[in-house]
Parts: C-alpha cells; structure tokens; sequence
C-alpha cells in the first residue's frame, strides 16, 4: 500500500458485473473483499467464484465478507441496481469513497452527499447461477470510463482523503483505473465524466426492449432514445456522441462462453430472476425531467409502465412479440 492506494477495494453488489471485474482485479494482485447476497454470496463464501471467460473458466477464491466490514481506508464498487443503491452504502462510513458502477443518473444523484466516482461501463457479464460469472467481452473484458462526480468537485471529499487523494494527483479514480488495466480491462480517466454517463444512459434506454421482446422494433427504441435525447438538449447538458463513444470503446466483441451465446443485458437476466428492474430508474428519469421542462416522453413512459406489469404478473424474458411490445406501447 503507498499513501494513493486505498487498503482494499470492496465491492458491494458482487452480482455479474461486481464479482467478475473484483475477481480480475483479485488476480491481479488487488485487495478485494465481495458482499453479495443470499445464494451466490453463499456460494461465493464457500465455493469461490467460478468465472467464465472466452479463454477459459477460473475457480477464485476472492474474499467474501460483509458491508459491516467496509472501513477507513477502502474504496467501495458500488455495483447494486440503482434503486438498490441507498440501502447498500447506509452502513457506509461517510469518509469511505464510493465509485458507482451502475446505469443511470439516479444512483449519482442518490450518493450525492458521499466522496463519488462514477463509473461509465460496458462489460458483458452474465449470472450463470449462484456463484458463476460469465464475462463474454472480447479480446478485453470489457471498458470502463472513470472520473470524479460531479466533475473536479472536492467539497464532498473529507480533509483526510484530500491529503490522501490530492487534487491533480493520483486521485482514487486514476489509481482504480490503472488497477483495472492491470487486470485485463480497457480504462481511461476523464476530467469531465458527465458527458460520458450521459451517453451511456442512452445505450441502457434499450435494456427493457430486450427484457421484454427478443426483436424489439428498431423505430420504438430510436423514439424512445430521441426523447431522452431531447431532455439532455432542454438541460442545456452535452451528450458525447455515439460515433465518438463506440470508437472509445475499442474493439469488442460479445463472444460465447463455454458455447453459449449471451443474451440480452442486465434487465433481461433480472427478469429471468424475478428481480425487480432498473426501468423506472432509468426511463423515469427522464420523464420526471421532461415534465418538469416541457419535454414530451410518452414512449418512456409507456415503457415504465410495462415493465411493472412485466414484474407484477411474472413475465418470462421475450414474453412479446415484435407487434405486441408495438401494441403495449402504443407505437
């Protein structure tokens, strides 16, 4: 440990995404204790984790504890499902810094009073079963954008992190990004992430449409990502675009792990668990905002309302047909 590495990283919400960038980042010679929940956390307790990659699967026997365990000096993952997000980092201490690996504005808005990272991630990752991680990216796991949020902001940073985390220096978001790259990881650091979380949250506006239909009508996603768009554009708030964000990525294919393709993201195994899903925190978003500016988001809307009555009666993954999602969604 120098004085610009935290003592361990702690990944709260060690699901597919959590579990399979700490247990690289175990391998690669980081401190790393997993929390996760019910079935897999005990199967991760008492089994390690079994990750799957391209190359080949990997038995890791990755540290398991608690959030009772997080203490002065980690640096917290935080890779629960937005709504999750409150909850999981109450046991928290308020000095302890957070960098949130999730989807949406909402979790960034939530952790508003702590010390913040965000994260900007595209890592295919699946939950096979408890304990079993899948990570389908190729030829690199996956990218991760880092930066400090919001933007260059120190008040939130208590005055010991600051000696610590000195501004200019090697800060918790360059030091997590070089360790990510060790472990196999594409990561870069931005000045200003926004623009960067922005974009992502245009890319997941197409999560629910795969949750709910196998082949979603390409014109009702572009609708919907168009009235986002014209939410970010009534904020006056910059977008980086999808030409610039794809190239910034590398090159990355999803590939099959041990035969099986991956299908679907985060929203569609959630469904297939019966977990609730994100759609409301992250297509409500941008209703909220655009009636409070006058922006039209009918299909956003729409499609929140959908994704409750998928979770409230059961609905299996691609339950509709290209012409019933068109139906639901009145398009």
């Amino acid at each position: 440990m120098t004085d610009t590495a935290p003592s361990r990283v702690v990944v709260l919400g060690a699901g597919a995404i959590g579990a399979g960038v700490g247990g690289l980042l175990w391998e690669a010679g980081v401190d790393v204790l997993l929390v996760a929940r019910g079935a897999h956390g005990r199967a991760l307790a008492e089994q390690g984790l079994d990750l799957r990659l391209p190359g080949g699967p990997r038995r890791l026997r990755v540290p398991v504890g608690g959030v009772e365990d997080v203490r002065a000096g980690d640096l917290v993952l935080l890779a629960t499902m937005g709504h999750d997000s409150r909850e999981a980092v109450a046991a928290v201490p308020l000095e302890v810094p957070i960098a949130s690996f999730q989807n949406g504005l909402r979790p960034l808005e939530a952790l508003a009073d702590r010390p913040l990272v965000a994260g900007v991630l595209y890592v295919p990752a699946e939950r096979r079963a408890p304990g079993v991680v899948a990570l389908a990216g190729a030829p690199s796991p996956g990218a991760i954008f880092l930066g400090r949020w919001p933007a260059g902001f120190l008040g939130r940073w208590p005055a010991g992190f600051l000696g610590r985390w000195p501004a200019g220096g090697l800060g918790p978001e360059r030091w997590l990004a070089a360790a990510l790259v060790r472990a196999g990881f594409r990561a870069e650091v931005f000045e200003d992430i926004a623009p960067w979380v922005r974009a992502k949250c245009l890319t997941n506006l197409g999560g629910t449409f795969a949750a709910l239909c196998d082949a979603p009508p390409a014109d009702l996603v572009e609708a919907t990502v168009e009235e986002a768009r014209a939410v970010f554009r009534a904020r006056g708030e910059e977008v980086v675009p999808d030409e610039e964000f794809d190239a910034r990525l590398g090159p990355m294919q999803v590939v099959a792990v041990d035969g099986l393709p991956r299908v679907g993201g985060s929203t569609r195994h959630a469904l297939a668990r019966g977990d609730r899903l994100e759609t409301e925190w992250l297509h409500g978003w941008f209703v909220e905002q655009g009636a409070r500016l006058g922006v039209p988001t009918p299909m956003n809307a729409a499609l929140v309302a959908l994704a409750e009555r998928a979770m409230a009666e059961g609905w299996a993954p691609g339950a509709l047909s290209p012409e019933g999602i068109r139906e639901a969604l009145g398009g």
